[in-house]
């Protein structure tokens, strides 16, 4: 046991202890024919990596506590009185209350698919009142803009990358690109995750008319299916990025690979971008633009806002599209159909909000 303050960090799956490796390894091997799904088996890559760094981190504060059991069960291990602890160290560390939330969240999720037959219910009340109290340290109502003002932000962006040629091609390379995720994100407001990962051939659709975005329920947190066209005033700049700017991008990749990257937004070293830095793109542009950043997942709330505000009717469909309903099992397949035309009517909707 130390006296320096708890500072969270990851510890590895394998460097748990020996019986939660092995349970959570088990909960994500397939079910056999005669047994019901894993609920880890449907979680999302950005789920099982939310919660794996959730149970390490508590395993690491074990260790800073003296309290290190190397072959516990999760129940042994995770325990009331340890729980209040860990939860205790964390608050006292200065984290945000929705950076306690969401490691609490992630400490439940784990172990309750770990060991589905323990008594959990403890845990998810201590989660449910965390989350009850938990606050963002920034009011994001004071940062969020009209969804018009991102949209020219991004033609703007777009529009100085093209007509500035003073500029180095690796400037305006990056502005562009910045440009066009701007105002595709507010037009098509998805997760973070299902923006990054959109691909050619995949999940971007290229025809003669455009292109459509397709992705599958699989890949959506709700397991709703998304369909909707790409922003038909953008078709054009999405070509010019798709002919010039992109294979420029891809051009600054220091080494070589076998495999093509079939990633539509590509990093300055060449590579599909990753979650962070096209996060740390939107951030930066619309600091400079707006005097304070904007995170991606805020472009989803000023999605809902403008539409609620100027077509309160469709305020259902933003919710639906947005993934905030539920979805019966006995009615899965219908309910997608009905979800792939939402989506198709939000989009339609947010371009005449936008463009009017």
């Amino acid at each position: 046991m130390t006296s320096e303050p708890f500072k969270a960090r990851y510890l590895p799956v394998d460097q748990w202890p020996l019986a939660c490796q092995r349970l959570w390894r088990d909960a994500f091997t397939e079910a056999d024919l005669f047994e019901a799904p894993k609920p880890a088996t449907l979680w999302r890559k950005a789920t099982v990596r939310k919660n794996c760094c959730a149970f390490g981190t508590f395993a690491s504060w074990t260790i800073y506590k003296g309290g290190w059991k190397p072959d516990a069960a999760p129940a042994d291990f995770v325990t009331p009185g340890r729980v209040k602890g860990f939860l205790a160290d964390l608050e006292a560390s200065d984290y945000a209350s929705n950076t306690v939330f969401c490691h609490m969240q992630g400490l439940y999720d784990s172990v309750r698919v770990m060991d589905p037959d323990a008594d959990w219910d403890w845990l998810l009340n201590a989660v449910k009142k965390i989350r009850s109290r938990a606050k963002p340290v920034r009011d994001k109502l004071q940062r969020l803009q009209p969804a018009q003002k991102l949209d020219l932000l991004g033609q703007k962006l777009m529009q100085d990358a093209e007509a500035n040629t003073n500029r180095t091609m690796y400037k305006r390379a990056l502005m562009y690109r910045d440009g066009l995720m701007i105002a595709t994100m507010i037009r098509r407001p998805l997760r973070l995750g299902n923006f990054a990962s959109l691909s050619l051939g995949d999940s971007l659709l290229l025809h003669k008319k455009g292109a459509t975005l397709v992705l599958p329920p699989e890949e959506m947190k709700g397991k709703r299916p998304f369909e909707a066209q790409f922003p038909p005033n953008l078709a054009a700049a999405l070509k010019t990025y798709l002919e010039v700017y992109r294979p420029f991008l891809l051009s600054l990749q220091h080494e070589e690979t076998s495999e093509p990257v079939k990633g539509i937004w590509i990093s300055n070293e060449g590579r599909a971008m990753a979650h962070q830095s096209i996060r740390n793109a939107i951030k930066k542009r619309t600091r400079t633009a707006f005097g304070q950043d904007l995170t991606p997942h805020l472009f989803r709330d000023a999605s809902v806002t403008t539409l609620v505000r100027d077509a309160p009717a469709s305020a259902q469909l933003t919710k639906a599209i947005l993934g905030h309903s539920t979805i019966e099992t006995t009615n899965k397949h219908y309910n997608q159909a009905k979800m792939v035309d939402a989506s198709r009517r939000h989009t339609n909707l947010m371009e005449h909000l936008i463009n009017s």
